[in-house]
């Protein structure tokens, strides 16, 4: 998917989602949803994942045993 904006500029500023101060840009994304609006870095960052579809799964993690004489084998479960 993919997403486009416009950076207007970057700086400091009172971010519009957050009300907080911080360093961040100006941007406005191509789907109107948010017109040169100041967001910090940190809330950009959020609503791009967001807009992507969240954030990537992670593999499941399987657990091993280490068996005192040999290769580490699949626990079971």
């Amino acid at each position: 998917m993919a997403i486009e904006l416009t950076i207007h500029g970057t700086g400091t500023g009172t971010c519009s989602l957050s009300g907080k101060e911080g360093e961040g840009l100006t941007v406005s994304f191509g789907d109107g949803t948010v017109k040169e609006a100041f967001l910090s870095t940190k809330a950009f960052h959020q609503l791009v994942k967001m807009k992507c579809g969240g954030t990537a799964k992670k593999p499941p993690v399987i657990p091993t045993v280490q068996p005192v004489n040999g290769p580490p084998v699949p626990a079971k479960t």
